[in-house]
Formats: structure tokens, sequence, C-alpha cells
């Protein structure tokens, strides 16, 4: 009896399936998990882990490099080449440790010379670490040119409770129009004579701005635009450039408006 050709053609697909599948279960299996999640907390963490998620953190949430450099000086704060170890040679009292956290937690005591008070606390708004975060980034700070010891014990139990969900602090709301103020930035303020925002300006007189809402409380931006030498001057730019007047050049709508335009800048 002769079997139709649909038929052989089904047998024999058949066949070589059966031989791939006994083929395939005779490899030995190896078991996929996903990578376990990185807990600083739970203790279970290397001191390279640790200086990795600072390095991390440095690059991304910590927003460092937007004014630090490593090995090369900044504009807008030193540079942290070498760090830790001359932050243990730096304040009479302080270790290296001490130092780096004491200054990412209150660097408005810490400003180095020829720099101004612009770096807000890294454990609030608008960074906003965590205990966790900070001692990581303290850890990676430490491992540029000095030995990493810095333990979660260090870290102040205080340090970075709003964002771990604490109470939040007051935010700032302005009732500004944001459009209206990019317009007084490239009008009436004449912002775009020094300054980049974005896609607005391309003047390198003064500080790029692009980023300033993501580095910046927005208690800061409203004081520089009232009190611009009083806020200190960006290092690597020349002093006295932005009008001390600035700010009363501007109704108080025209104010409220440019801030908000501002603090879109992330």
């Amino acid at each position: 009896m002769r079997l139709p050709v649909g038929v052989k053609v089904g047998v024999f697909a058949i066949l070589v399936m059966a031989i791939y599948t006994y083929y395939a279960n005779s490899i030995p299996q190896i078991e996929s998990k996903p990578p376990e999640e990185l807990s600083l907390e739970s203790g279970k963490v290397t001191p390279a882990q640790l200086v990795k998620a600072g390095e991390e953190i440095y690059r991304a949430k910590g927003t460092c490099e937007i004014c630090h450099r490593i090995g090369q000086k900044g504009t807008r704060a030193p540079d942290l080449a070498g760090i830790g170890v001359r932050a243990g040679k730096t304040r009479p009292g302080l270790g290296a440790k001490q130092y780096i956290i004491e200054s990412l937690l209150k660097p408005a005591e810490f400003v180095v010379e020829g720099y101004p008070p612009i770096m807000p606390a890294v454990d609030k708004p608008p960074i906003g670490l965590n205990r966790s975060e900070l001692w990581a980034l303290t850890a990676f700070l430490q491992s540029l040119g000095g030995g990493v010891d810095v333990a979660l014990d260090d870290i102040p139990t205080t340090a970075g409770a709003s964002a771990a969900g604490g109470a939040a602090p007051a935010t700032v709301k302005l009732p500004g129009d944001p459009k209206a103020g990019e317009a007084i930035f490239a009008g009436k303020g004449a912002c775009i004579a020094c300054h980049k925002a974005g896609k607005v300006g391309a003047s390198p007189v003064g500080p790029d701005l692009s980023q300033i809402a993501k580095i910046q409380t927005p208690d800061y931006i409203m004081a520089k635009i009232l009190d611009p030498a009083g806020m200190g001057t960006v290092a690597g730019f020349p002093k006295g450039v932005m009008p001390p007047t600035f700010g009363q050049g501007l109704t108080a709508k025209e104010y409220v408006d440019l801030v908000a335009f501002l603090l879109t800048l992330k």
C-alpha cells in the first residue's frame, strides 16, 4: 500500500521534531535567574559594588557632573580628582570620610575659595539622595585617590529623610507663565546676551542655564535674579556682568514668569 505524499511529509516532520526534542532535552539545563538587585542597606555589598553604585549616582541622580569634573578644573565647582586624600587634609579634626559626608550635607559650610556657594544639600530637593545613596556616593568620592572605609553607620540617620518618604519640604509654587517667561528671557530681560537655556540663546558669556532647575533650588534662582552679586559668581566667568539691578527692571508678573521658565530647565 502506497501512502500519499502528504502523509509521508507529515510523518517525516514528526520524526525530525522528535529527534530535535530528544537532543535538546539531553543537554544539561542551566537555571536562569534574574540578577539580584543590589540592596545597599542589606549589608550584602562589597566595597567594589558600593563604589560602582556611587559612581552611577555621581553621574546620574546626583547630577554631580553638571558642576564637577574629575581630573579637569570645572567652571562651576572644584576638580574632584584626589578628593579621597585631599579631604582628610583640608579641615583640622575631620577625616576624609567625615569631610566628604559633611560637605555633601552642608555644602554652604565647605565652600572652596574661588567658588560661589551654589551647591545645594544633596539629600534635599532638587537632588534628594537617600541615606544609602549618600553612603555609596561617599564611597565613590573616597575612592578618588583614597581608601574606602565608609560604613552606613557613618551617615547620619536623619540624612535623606525626606527622600526616603519622610515629610516633604514645602515646594515653591509660583503663578508664573513659563511661556511668557521664555519671552522675557529672550526679549526684555536680554538674558540670551550672556546665557543659553536649552534651545534658547547660545552665548557663552555666562553659565549655561539649560539644567539650572535640576541643580539649584527655587530659592536660589529667585534670589539670583534679585541679588546677582550677593549669590556669588560662578567660577570661570567674569564678575559683575549681570546687572545688580536686573530684578528691579522687571514687573512683579515678569519676575514670576521668568522664574517659572527657569524652573522648567531640567
